[in-house]
């Protein structure tokens, strides 16, 4: 179970199953678009952690929520908004747009 798991171990395994299992990423792949070294990811693969400021642009590029990688239940979100949240990381190229969109949405709600 992912909430019995360290930090650094549920890092770790999502690596692993990103980089080896689904081969989605490679380690180069991933420290070049972090802008680290690959003796970080490496490191990371093997048990070690990464600075805090770097957790929320690797859980983006893994494709997890920060809840995720802490271990923390979701509980009361719909699978729907999960999926749909998956669905929105997996495209960058939109979030600026969907972004303002839901603040748009939130504005026209509260007035």
């Amino acid at each position: 179970m992912q909430n019995d798991r360290t930090l650094s171990e549920r890092i770790t395994f999502y690596l692993i199953k990103t980089i080896k299992e689904e081969k989605r990423l490679t380690q180069a792949d991933l420290a070049e678009r972090m802008g680290i070294a690959p003796a970080s990811v490496n490191k990371w693969m093997s048990g070690g952690t990464p600075a805090i400021d770097k957790l929320p642009q690797l859980c983006d590029i893994l494709g997890i929520t920060p809840n995720e990688l802490f271990g923390y239940e979701q509980e009361g979100l719909p699978q729907e908004a999960i999926d749909l949240f998956k669905a929105f990381q997996k495209h960058p190229e939109y979030h600026n747009s969907i972004k303002k969109l839901l603040n748009m949405v939130i504005l026209d709600i509260e007035n």
